[in-house]
């Protein structure tokens, strides 16, 4: 089995060196007694930019730098543009998402969307966002933490589309613009449960357009599938090589 990670803020690791020993955060020593990481048992510690720290904890309870290893972005870097949805669906989407290995996510606000965020709801879910994607992020072994943006209209989603490389939409019909990406930056836009309006397709017109099979599937499993797919389809997880699929696991 691999081993337990611990995400820490970047600027705790900025300064680690080998063999040099950190007073670990409350919080994350906390977690660490939570998980019954014993002495000497090798863990990581990540900082959700791209470094591993591997060590072990001392009897004091401090960790000890055995390793540290700044891992590259993916040659496929997928944010997820994802219509909200009602409950509690959109929070296991985003968990699944980061477990995936997306990069970033962004909250949009659809014109069939019966969600809304305003005012201090915003600042709310994204705190809550940001709790679920940290311990995805563990749960995952992930060096990287996925961004959350600002919540967006559908005309603000417009205009950040030449900021990717390619900008693809999940669609129920057969879509037949999809061309394959191996590389680059992606935006993967995931419609609501309603799908996406006439006026939509027309601010997304130049999207490539991508259909999952003869099954519709929900909004908040639209988006894992969709993006499992890209990094299969990719290369990013290569299966065929005999190497491990990246972002599965039986933990």
């Amino acid at each position: 089995m691999s081993a337990s990670v611990f995400l820490v803020d970047p600027e705790f690791v900025s300064d680690a060196a080998l063999e040099s020993i950190l007073e670990l955060p409350k919080a994350v020593s906390h977690h660490m007694s939570v998980m019954r990481i014993e002495p000497n048992e090798v863990c990581e510690l990540v900082d959700g930019q791209g470094k591993r720290i591997t060590g072990n904890l001392n009897i004091a309870g401090q960790f000890v730098v055995r390793n540290i290893a700044v891992e590259a972005l993916p040659g496929l870097r997928i944010d997820v543009a994802q219509a909200l949805i009602k409950g509690d669906r959109l929070e296991n989407s985003l968990d699944m998402l980061t477990q995936v290995g997306v990069m970033g996510m962004i909250p949009w606000i659809a014109d069939h969307s019966v969600v809304k965020w305003q005012g201090d709801k915003v600042a709310k879910q994204f705190t809550k966002w940001t709790n679920i994607t940290r311990a995805a992020t563990e749960q995952s072994r992930r060096s990287w933490t996925p961004e959350i943006r600002d919540p967006v209209t559908s005309a603000e989603l417009a205009n950040r589309l030449s900021t990717y490389d390619h900008v693809i939409v999940l669609v129920e019909a057969s879509g037949d613009r999809y061309s394959g990406v191996t590389s680059g930056s992606v935006l993967l836009i995931v419609g609501p449960e309603g799908g996406i309006s006439a006026r939509e397709r027309e601010l997304f017109g130049e999207a490539e357009s991508l259909t999952l099979g003869a099954s519709v599937f929900r909004s908040e499993t639209a988006g894992v599938v969709g993006a499992s797919y890209l990094f299969t389809k990719s290369g990013e997880w290569d299966s065929e090589s005999g190497d491990t699929m990246q972002g599965l696991s039986n933990a």
